[in-house]
């Protein structure tokens, strides 16, 4: 049997709904609470919500199990007659042709029992293949997209194996490079030191770089000679 049904169960928190319809059971000119009307007012919409609260549960409940939530209803049904001022009869009358054909549909089902479970292990069976099918077509899908995704990788790997290669080339030329600039930066510095001596060396005055030219070709002769000596010929 399924859960109980209970009229506490079904019945809902409606505290806002209540203070409206004890509004509506004053007067607003001159304030007198009717007591009857309060009481039939609040009766009415409790039935309406447990009424309401019971179809659901009763359309929920597949037709296989609806026999099963009979004794559960009943006791519902009593509640809803036990607070009178309602005629229930039509809501009494439609449940017991509707459990009455649940046990007609009852027998029927466990006469043919075996039939019907052949049909529903057949529809069970189709079902399982279309979804064995439908995951399959997915497998196949997830297992090329791991293989593009794996071959991406793999792609990825060498590149960057060539770039670390690369890298360590680079460095190495940067390397080179930082030496033959600082060795140029080195020349320029020289040659800019050259260059101030130079312009702050006071020139030669025309006497003495005739003395130095007379004073040079003098010491070339005297190399000349020296050259030319064989005093053991």
């Amino acid at each position: 049997m399924g859960a109980t049904l209970s009229p506490t169960a079904l019945m809902p928190a409606r505290t806002s709904k209540m203070k409206e319809t004890a509004k509506g059971s004053y007067n607003g000119a001159c304030s007198v609470f009717v007591g009857e009307n309060f009481l039939k007012n609040h009766k009415r919409v409790f039935l309406r919500q447990l009424w309401q609260d019971l179809r659901a549960r009763i359309v929920r409940t597949s037709i296989d199990s609806i026999s099963s939530i009979q004794e559960d209803v009943q006791l519902v049904l009593r509640t809803m007659r036990d607070l009178g001022d309602f005629d229930i009869s039509c809501i009494e009358e439609l449940l017991k042709s509707l459990f009455s054909q649940a046990t007609a549909y009852d027998k029927v089902r466990s006469s043919n029992s075996e039939k019907a479970s052949k049909e529903i292990l057949s529809r069970q069976l189709d079902e399982a293949k279309d979804r064995l099918h439908t995951t399959q077509a997915r497998e196949h899908k997830e297992t090329l997209q791991v293989q593009v995704t794996n071959n991406d990788l793999e792609s990825v790997k060498k590149e960057r194996a060539a770039l670390k290669v690369r890298v360590g080339q680079l460095r190495s030329s940067l390397k080179r490079q930082r030496e033959l600039l600082h060795t140029v930066q080195t020349e320029i510095r020289e040659i800019n030191e050259e260059i101030a001596a130079i312009e702050n060396t006071s020139p030669l005055s025309d006497d003495l770089v005739e003395e130095l030219r007379a004073s040079a070709e003098l010491l070339e002769d005297a190399k000349e000679k020296l050259n030319d000596l064989d005093p053991f010929a």
